[in-house]
């Protein structure tokens, strides 16, 4: 039986809302878009054509999956950050908007600090340390990530963005000897608590829980992080973290601690603390 686009839309939307997908609408147009191989904003005028039946097999396919909230990013191996394309799929943290505030925060403190090195903890796709290259082409970013399969994302992320980093494979907390000298330390740690996990989307279920999970309380990766990092520093430099909602006050105790001056907050697009940043003061 031949479909049009416009049924073919129509039979996926409805599966998403009645599983409850929220926004079932525009997601029916992407992932229908993407399965004829067309940009989604082409699609209306696609609408009174045939949709070839391998298309239609797929988008229905790829519907059901997600209707069993499987994410949207990872049926599509890809999403978009700051502009550019990122690949992403099961074993890496999928990039939100809200990591890209961290992004332009950083590019801000190194406005004035020409080839400056940049470190980028946590690194996972890849997305925060392909943006300051890509924005900063002067600047010297290592990427540091442990787990394999992110660091697979990663390669490819920095490949096909044109975006030559220096990527390490390694634990956060048992960083390699040479990494010192640094200008700016960018990081997207796992900050969720305990609590937060057993509450967890059943979407944000399918990343790995490596890359959400901060023990506990949340904060093992900022209490840490930030002990260990400090004399990696050079005076003057910069450590900015994205943190969750209402952590901001613990993390800047630890980071007064170790030494750290001009603690500053900035908040994302609903008005929520997402990151903080410091600066290394003289030992």
């Amino acid at each position: 039986m031949v479909i049009t686009v416009r049924e073919l839309k129509r039979a996926v939307q409805a599966l998403l809302e009645q599983a409850r997908i929220e926004n079932a609408a525009w997601e029916a147009g992407v992932l229908t878009a993407f399965c004829l191989s067309q940009e989604v904003n082409r699609l209306p005028l696609l609408y009174d054509r045939p949709a070839e039946e391998s298309a239609v097999r797929r988008a229905l396919e790829m519907a059901r999956r997600r209707a069993e909230h499987y994410p949207l990013q990872y049926l599509l191996g890809e999403w978009d950050f700051y502009g550019r394309r990122f690949a992403v799929g099961e074993g890496v943290l999928i990039p939100r908007q809200d990591t890209e505030l961290l992004c332009e925060v950083s590019l801000e403190l190194l406005k004035d600090k020409p080839g400056a090195k940049v470190l980028d903890l946590c690194s996972g796709s890849g997305c925060v340390a392909v943006t300051l290259k890509k924005e900063r082409p002067d600047l010297r970013v290592a990427a540091l990530e442990k787990s394999q399969k992110a660091l697979c994302y990663l390669r490819q992320n920095a490949e096909q963005n044109g975006a030559e980093l220096e990527i390490l494979e390694a634990d956060a907390l048992v960083p390699p000897g040479e990494l010192t000298g640094i200008d700016l330390i960018a990081c997207n740690p796992p900050y969720l608590t305990r609590t937060d996990m057993d509450a967890l989307q059943k979407e944000v279920s399918f990343e790995p829980s490596m890359a959400l999970y901060g023990e506990e309380d949340g904060l093992f990766f900022y209490r840490e992080l930030t002990r260990i990092y400090r004399p990696r520093l050079n005076d003057g430099g910069a450590l900015c973290y994205e943190i969750g909602m209402g952590q901001q006050d613990a993390v800047a105790e630890w980071m007064l601690e170790q030494g750290f001056t001009d603690i500053c907050f900035h908040r994302d697009l609903c008005g929520i603390i997402r990151t903080i940043c410091g600066t290394a003061g003289g030992r």
